[in-house]
């Protein structure tokens, strides 16, 4: 796991995220603009008030396409850490990768698994979106509670 820091100055980590907007510009601020240029997940961790916690899990080295086999351990993570550190908090999960920030049919195909493998590990996802060197959009944004 890697502890989180801060690109912008002044910029306050404790702050909740409420809103889709909070989170795709968390997730702008967390992941870093250079990592975005290679194939990874990154596991971002809240309470259930919508505080981050102080790690995030970035997943180096994933494949273009997704199978089950790749969605379902990253989800048991998931659901195993919030059951551990926050009950009743969520994760967000966003997926890296070198381009621009059109959607293509791979990112489609980890969102769909992403959200399929959350529901069977009972994993708490607030939103799966796309970080890319032009930004962050949401792939998929779900209640966290139905994962």
């Amino acid at each position: 796991m890697m502890t989180m820091t801060s690109q912008s100055p002044g910029f306050n980590m404790s702050a909740p995220v409420r809103t889709d907007a909070d989170v795709l510009g968390r997730v702008d601020r967390v992941v870093d603009p250079a990592a975005r240029q290679r194939r990874s997940l990154w596991l971002l961790f809240f309470g259930a008030g919508g505080r981050q916690l102080p790690v995030v899990a970035p997943i180096d080295g994933i494949p273009v396409r997704v199978g089950p086999e790749l969605a379902r351990p990253a989800c048991h993570v998931i659901a195993h850490v919030l059951a551990g550190a926050a009950p009743g908090g969520f994760a967000v999960v966003a997926l890296t990768r070198p381009g621009g920030g059109t959607v293509t049919g791979p990112d489609r195909s980890w969102a769909g698994a992403l959200r399929a493998a959350a529901g069977r590990e009972g994993a708490a996802i607030r939103m799966i979106c796309l970080a890319t060197r032009d930004g962050v959009l949401a792939l998929d944004s779900g209640d966290a509670r139905s994962g």
